[in-house]
């Protein structure tokens, strides 16, 4: 074969190399001009609930669904490469909250864990103290008043519960469900776990401020949540419910008319996948 032929073959294989490289970097650099922002997403991990609030690679979780879905979610969102998550919040140890997040201890880094810290004695309570234990992660035990800064957009404060409820019995264990407000760049979001309304009304009684612009359902739309009062007093702008398939009937007709008699602008990520701030 001619010198000819080699030199556009060499030519070719030249394009094909630059462009490959030309793709990664692009790929990089698009990856990082989005994680700029400070995020918080809801993701869509079905009957369960998780959110993550995102800036640059550094992330805080807050619960994490049933099971091995919220890796897939944290694929599609976090930074690709990036196996550090640097803080976690586990709201109480129900399996659709906190399950997920045995996973996300098996598969990730975690700097940091805030937790209820009440009694359980489920399975996936087991694998999750002796998979803090074998990777020597930092637990708290959340009460309100704690602050959780992150970085200089973000902070994050404890309303519920109001006392430390290390190793206490809960038959019910909504009822010691965190109760976390976030401030991220100005925006205000109530993050309500699995409260119901015997909580909510402990809430109003408190005289806390209780006023933001986005409001994270409880208990995926239970009728034993989100009262008329409790909207009245968070007024909300927007609403997110974390839902998925389930034999509950959430969320009930009761807080779907109850978010509507309000106009508040309500999102389902049963309906509409991960919802994005």
């Amino acid at each position: 074969m001619s010198k000819k032929f080699y030199k556009k073959i060499g030519i070719f294989f030249f394009v094909l190399a630059a462009g490959a490289i030309l793709f990664i970097v692009f790929q990089s650099l698009s990856q990082n001009s989005s994680s700029q922002k400070t995020e918080v997403i809801f993701l869509d991990v079905g009957q369960g609930d998780a959110i993550l609030i995102q800036k640059d690679r550094m992330q805080i979780l807050i619960d994490g669904g049933r099971g091995q879905e919220i890796l897939d979610r944290l694929g599609e969102f976090m930074p690709m490469g990036d196996k550090n998550i640097e803080f976690m919040v586990a709201t109480h140890p129900d399996e659709d909250h906190m399950g997920g997040l045995v996973k996300v201890l098996e598969n990730y880094e975690v700097g940091q864990i805030l937790e209820s810290g009440i009694a359980c004695d489920k399975d996936f309570c087991g694998e999750w103290d002796e998979l803090i234990v074998e990777n020597n992660i930092f637990v708290l035990d959340a009460k309100m008043g704690q602050e959780i800064q992150f970085g200089e957009d973000v902070d994050i404060w404890v309303l519920y519960p109001f006392e430390n409820l290390s190793e206490k019995e809960f038959k019910n264990t909504n009822d010691a469900s965190l109760i976390l407000k976030a401030v991220v760049e100005g925006r205000k979001y109530l993050l309500t776990g699995d409260t119901e309304a015997k909580i909510e009304e402990e809430l109003l009684r408190s005289n806390l401020d209780l006023d933001v612009d986005i409001l994270k359902v409880s208990h995926h739309g239970s009728k034993n949540a989100t009262s008329a009062a409790f909207l009245q007093a968070v007024t909300p702008e927007k609403a997110v419910i974390s839902v998925g398939e389930n034999s509950y009937g959430h969320p009930t007709e009761e807080v779907l008319t109850r978010l509507k008699n309000m106009n508040i602008e309500t999102f389902r990520t049963d309906e509409v996948g991960g919802v994005k701030f």
